[in-house]
């Protein structure tokens, strides 16, 4: 072992901090935080994370990430109430159910969730459904890696819905 890092040094490689590892809980943390405290300013319901729409809300980001598409559609095709259903948020019991979804993606700076967030309040399409007063449910997904080319990338996804009785 010596042997090895003697002759990496002799030939002069330079050595450089590896980056930073890519924290998927706090990334979705921060999220949800930086929606609640906005939907809060606005005297809105805050949304409290929902086990099926959080599983949802990953896998369709490691999807897109994965499969090299960004789109509300599945690869098979199917929307994100299809993909909401199967991961187990259901209207069976429930007299309304309703629920919406925003992706987004960015890389270094503009992949952090303060930019992609800041990015969804600038939009007209998707600032009203992220402070839509009826969500009291959420799952948030982040996926990182190479994204058409692009290292460092993060894809988001968030679902939001609401199940009434």
């Amino acid at each position: 072992m010596l042997a090895v890092v003697v002759v990496w040094l002799a030939t002069g490689v330079a050595v450089t901090a590896p980056a930073a590892a890519f924290d998927r809980r706090a990334t979705e943390s921060t999220l949800l935080g930086l929606i609640n405290h906005a939907r809060a300013k606005r005297g809105l319901a805050l949304v409290h994370l929902n086990t099926a729409l959080d599983q949802a809300a990953l896998a369709h980001s490691r999807e897109m990430l994965s499969h090299g598409y960004f789109s509300h559609l599945s690869v098979g095709g199917g929307g994100y109430c299809e993909r909401l259903l199967r991961a187990g948020y259901t209207c069976t019991g429930y007299r309304s159910w309703s629920a919406a979804e925003v992706i987004g993606r960015g890389a270094g700076t503009r992949g952090t969730p303060e930019a992609v967030f800041a990015a969804w309040m600038r939009s007209s399409i998707h600032r009203p459904i992220l402070m839509g007063k009826r969500w009291r449910d959420v799952g948030i997904g982040a996926a990182a890696g190479t994204f058409r080319g692009v290292s460092g990338s993060v894809l988001y996804t968030v679902d939001l819905g609401r199940r009434r009785k």
